[in-house]
């Protein structure tokens, strides 16, 4: 669809919407391929936290069916109309002083129904991970933070040109070859924008800590106290943690809009073809 760790790492949705709905979207080039395959990734992903035993390994391949069943039934459906009403807007010309608030919130919603029903069928069996599976799942968790962090720390430089590249691959997704103008503008940004994984890694410790707590003592409606982690983490932020978010927030959102006013003709007629092109393979998906 464009960064917190929970439980299962469900707060990899953290990343930038830089326009439009790339928080809904697969990296693949073929969405119906990814999304057919995502419950492949999700389960192999979910290796690298925790351990599942055959119990609840059932249990969750059956929570996964049961989420995309409802997903493709009550949510592609809606992405589809909403993608095609954004493309609406580009081919009428909307996009000479674009507002991307609305879409974001409109993203921001669709992101909440999903991660509201997947809790409800995650939930219970996170209630079911023993001691020992807590406590590799808490070991993974800082082994991956501590990672990331020390790969940046080795070479920042690296992490600043991978974010010119990831918002350029994007970018082209949307609109086709960028103009210089647009590379520069994204240039820019990744120059300006404060990026912080040190802040970052402090405050995922301490959402990591308040979740593996729950976790280990399980106090009386402790699943809706780790329900509300997940869905509000914002909760605990620290509130020089809070001002850097919602300033890059800002920043994103304003170079989504410079991008979009700065766009072709050619380059319209690029977005909104793309536009209905994963609106068709969104119906396709809710038809199978």
């Amino acid at each position: 669809m464009p960064q917190n760790q929970g439980s299962y790492n469900l707060q990899k949705w953290r990343l930038i919407v830089l326009f439009l709905v790339a928080s809904l979207l697969s990296s693949c080039s073929s969405i119906q391929f990814a999304y057919n395959n995502i419950d492949y990734w999700i389960r192999w992903k979910l290796r690298d936290y925790v351990d599942l035993n055959s119990q609840q390994e059932m249990e969750f391949q059956g929570a996964l069916n049961s989420f995309f069943h409802w997903h493709r039934q009550t949510q592609l459906p809606k992405y589809a109309d909403f993608l095609n009403q954004l493309a609406d807007k580009v081919d009428k010309g909307q996009l000479e002083n674009p507002q991307l608030a609305p879409v974001e919130q409109e993203v921001r919603h669709f992101i909440s129904n999903a991660s509201n029903n997947a809790f409800n069928l995650i939930l219970p069996i996170v209630a079911q991970l023993t001691p020992q599976q807590i406590d590799r799942l808490q070991h993974n968790l800082t082994k991956k933070q501590q990672k990331t962090l020390e790969k940046w720390q080795r070479s920042p430089w690296k992490i600043q040109r991978r974010r010119d590249r990831q918002i350029r691959r994007e970018s082209r997704r949307w609109l086709g070859t960028l103009t210089e103008q647009q590379k520069q503008l994204i240039a820019a940004w990744v120059k300006q924008v404060e990026y912080n994984p040190v802040l970052r890694n402090e405050q995922q410790l301490i959402w990591q800590n308040h979740a593996i707590k729950l976790l280990r003592q399980k106090p009386d409606g402790y699943l809706q106290q780790l329900r509300d982690l997940l869905e509000n983490p914002e909760q605990l932020w620290s509130d020089e943690y809070r001002k850097t978010q919602e300033q890059r927030k800002n920043q994103a959102r304003e170079l989504g809009e410079q991008i979009l006013s700065s766009t072709s003709p050619t380059q319209r007629r690029h977005l909104s073809r793309t536009l209905r092109e994963y609106a068709q393979d969104f119906r396709t998906l809710a038809n199978q």
